[in-house]
């Protein structure tokens, strides 16, 4: 027999439909444009049922944040456990990162303005719940560098500096993706990406393990391998 959902199940389910909705009516019409009777028209609700569970458009966009980020980073932490050597961890956590921003391709506006919203929306709400994220986020990167110097496969480098530089370096080849209208395998750019700041910090320890392999990809680079672009529904 099926058992019956509890009232709190039954609200998040009807709180992720509304997000979902949303993702689509704000990536299509960018939030300015975007009003909350549109998505109430898409659920076919009241819009009134809309204000049940967000206080205005603003908090909504951030519920879209913050059902993204939430999966994003469940999937950040998942990589960090399933790995135990900090070399697999580095690659599952870029493996993660490039897996979502597949996924959300299509969106890509959308992520951006979440950035641009952030800084110019007049509650800090916002901005505060994204440094939160690269926060943790940056802790991750500590983390796994430390690791590598431990067991003496980087240089000595300032954890901290160098995890949250990873992340700027990480937006930033996602954002030069976009502009390039997709054209060349995102996994691969960040691949060369890792193999360029890998060379550098490296000790020869690690580097005499995977000198050929890094060499290579500095050599192939990424704007000219063979890539079919993937749609994610």
């Amino acid at each position: 027999m099926a058992r019956t959902k509890s009232a709190p199940e039954n609200r998040e389910a009807k709180r992720v439909l509304i997000v979902e909705t949303a993702i689509g009516i704000f990536a299509s019409k960018g939030y300015h444009a975007a009003k909350m009777q549109d998505i109430a028209d898409s659920l076919s609700i009241a819009k009134g049922t809309l204000y049940e569970y967000y206080t205005d458009k603003e908090d909504l966009f951030l519920g879209v944040y913050d059902y993204w980020m939430d999966l994003y980073e469940a999937s950040m932490m998942r990589a960090m456990e399933d790995h135990f050597d900090p070399v697999s961890k580095a690659d599952a956590l870029i493996d993660t990162t490039v897996e979502f921003y597949e996924q959300h391709a299509k969106y890509a506006p959308l992520l951006l303005e979440f950035w641009a919203h952030a800084l110019r929306s007049n509650s800090d709400s916002f901005l505060i719940r994204i440094r939160e994220m690269k926060k943790r986020l940056s802790l991750l990167g500590t983390e796994v560098a430390t690791q590598m110097q431990t067991l003496k496969l980087f240089r000595n480098v300032d954890s901290e500096s160098f995890a949250v530089l990873e992340l700027g370096i990480s937006d930033g080849i996602f954002l030069q993706w976009v502009i390039d209208g997709q054209t060349y395998s995102l996994r691969e750019a960040y691949k060369f990406r890792q193999s360029v700041i890998g060379s550098g910090l490296m000790t020869d320890t690690l580097r005499t393990l995977v000198a050929g392999k890094v060499e290579k990809k500095l050599r192939k680079g990424f704007l000219h391998t063979s890539f079919v672009r993937k749609e994610h529904t």
